[in-house]
């Protein structure tokens, strides 16, 4: 039987990676759509067949000859952090029509695999958690814009097509609940909004999840969620993370005026230095926005995935490759 070809977008970050290596295991050929393409070995894809092609989400660059004979296109590509609305808009919504259109005149009849993020249904109301098919309500500019990249695919994409949201995703190469480590490497670890619940994942298993999904047609047209069943509140991640250390870190709970303050300061240094933070007052919003919970059971189920990665094995894990790639110092 003939491999397929996937476009992957988004690629080089931290998910992309560990999906280019799940389609490859899942018997794709992986087409990776690069701003700066360098060998495949240098961009991370060491262990998985990759094909790289140079391109860009930004306007004029020309996207039809990536996706030429692709029977599926993945895509990941979009901003987590910016400095305002627009440059969010950009890249999340117009970006992913900017893909959609050209796309479209090359591989009309693939499968269009949008990764989303939980952000873009917006937090659970009164303990409930969100489902497929729930009017969405985010609460960020990036929830906004990457429900706005959402619609562009519903919109414009002329055949089978299937939005996937993840909810917070951490493994090894991720930089965003790095920062807890490192915290927690300090010996004090704050923690706000303890008592908020969440859903994370763990990278491997959205990303087998996001690969047996380019091969569904048959769920066209779903909004399915990606994270693990059970929920840990804020502050139960945050003494997990701390209770890697030896001896564990302290745990200082941040009250949620403190956490607005902090992200305001953050976003005043962003217009000062026009470099963007990792928190501001965007991120605070959405820490603060209540319990982050989702029915993640249909598309667990449809996709017939296997049982999520233990939380106490993959922060472990993930800690481990901390070491070894030299970002945490002991």
């Amino acid at each position: 039987m003939a491999r397929r070809t996937a476009l992957l977008t988004g690629a080089t970050g931290f998910l992309g990676r560990h999906v280019a290596r799940a389609l490859c295991d899942e018997g794709w050929d992986v087409r990776a759509l690069v701003r700066r393409p360098g060998s495949a070995p240098e961009l991370g894809f060491a262990e998985a067949p990759v094909t790289v092609v140079r391109g860009d989400l930004s306007e004029g660059s020309d996207l039809s000859n990536a996706a030429e004979g692709c029977a599926a296109v993945v895509h990941l590509a979009g901003l987590l952090n910016a400095k305002s609305l627009e440059e969010y808009r950009e890249v999340n919504a117009r970006g992913t029509a900017r893909l959609v259109e050209a796309a479209s005149r090359s591989a009309r009849g693939a499968l269009f695999v949008c990764v989303s993020s939980l952000a873009a249904a917006g937090p659970s109301k009164a303990g409930k958690p969100v489902r497929e098919g729930d009017t969405p309500s985010p609460v960020s500019w990036y929830g906004l814009t990457k429900l706005e990249g959402e619609e562009a695919v519903r919109r414009q994409w002329p055949g089978p097509w299937i939005v996937l949201r993840p909810g917070p995703i951490y493994g090894p190469g991720d930089r965003g609940l790095f920062v807890y480590f490192q915290l927690a490497e300090s010996g004090w670890l704050p923690v706000p909004a303890a008592s908020s619940k969440i859903q994370i994942a763990h990278a491997r298993a959205v990303a087998q999840a996001i690969a047996r999904a380019a091969a569904r047609p048959d769920l066209s047209g779903r909004r399915g969620f990606l994270c693990d069943p059970e929920a840990i509140t804020l502050g139960g991640l945050a003494a997990a993370v701390a209770g890697l250390r030896r001896p564990p870190a302290r745990l200082v709970r941040l009250p949620g005026p403190l956490v607005r303050l902090a992200g305001a300061a953050e976003t005043l240094r962003q217009t000062l230095t026009g470099k963007t933070r990792p928190f501001n007052a965007d991120k605070a919003r959405e820490i603060l926005a209540g319990d982050w919970l989702c029915d993640s059971g249909p598309m667990r189920r449809d996709l017939d995935l296997p049982a999520p990665v233990a939380l106490a094995e993959g922060l472990r894990e993930t800690r481990e490759w901390y070491l070894r790639e030299g970002w945490l110092r002991l």
